[in-house]
């Protein structure tokens, strides 16, 4: 996901050709990060790889089919059907499935995408919505590139927050990305940082990939001996 905020799409896609291409990694993009099932089929999409999002989508369709209690599970699949078919219905139904915020404002960015060209309106009103639900999560990538659509569409909205940081290292963390670095450094799994804080473990998740891009990690192991 970090390589395609910074770069755009084609530079996530060997990503996502790796998902492609190994069942394994789509079944466990699936059954232990639901919100990247979107994510993936999104990414594909604007890449113009439609068969590889064809590829995740079948699997996570497979996977909800015996996971139907799993309401996360569910909703990836069919959030990623309905990207790949162009689904403005089927994605308006998605909203009740959703409970993760950073997962609710994907699924508004995508509804104001998908209506830019039929109703601008409403897709200001998704869009901006989207843009400060990602605010509110620290989710600074997914705020900006929301902000460039609307401005695309004539709109311009500031940022809400006048507090500024560093692109990088843990002054550029959000005071939730480091209360989730100080817990995880301590020992605690996603789960309990959840309880923690009063999140969901897939916000907990949202937030650990936002600061393994920020300190430029890739383990827990490493946080622990940053984390001051």
């Amino acid at each position: 996901m970090v390589s395609s905020a910074r770069s755009g799409a084609h530079a996530a896609i060997d990503e996502i050709r790796a998902l492609a291409e190994d069942s394994s990694l789509r079944r466990q993009l699936v059954l232990e990060a639901p919100l990247g099932t979107a994510w993936s089929v999104r990414t594909a999409l604007a890449a113009d790889q439609r068969p590889l999002a064809e590829r995740i989508v079948v699997t996570a369709e497979e996977i909800a089919a015996v996971n139907q209690r799993h309401s996360s599970v569910v909703a990836a699949a069919r959030h990623g059907r309905a990207l790949l078919d162009g689904d403005l219905t089927a994605l308006a139904g998605l909203g009740k499935l959703y409970g993760d915020p950073w997962t609710v404002a994907s699924l508004a960015e995508d509804l104001g995408s998908l209506q830019r060209e039929t109703d601008r309106e409403q897709a200001v009103k998704e869009l901006s919505r989207a843009m400060v639900i990602y605010e509110e999560v620290g989710a600074e990538w997914d705020s900006a590139r929301v902000r460039r659509k609307l401005r695309r569409l004539g709109v311009r909205r500031r940022h809400w927050s006048h507090e500024t940081r560093p692109e990088t290292g843990w002054d550029s963390l959000t005071s939730t990305e480091t209360k989730v670095a100080r817990l995880v450094a301590q020992g605690l799994t996603n789960r309990q940082v959840a309880s923690e804080l009063f999140i969901s473990p897939h916000t907990v998740g949202f937030h650990l990939r936002q600061i393994y891009r920020k300190l430029a990690i890739q383990s827990r192991v490493e946080l622990a001996r940053l984390v001051p």
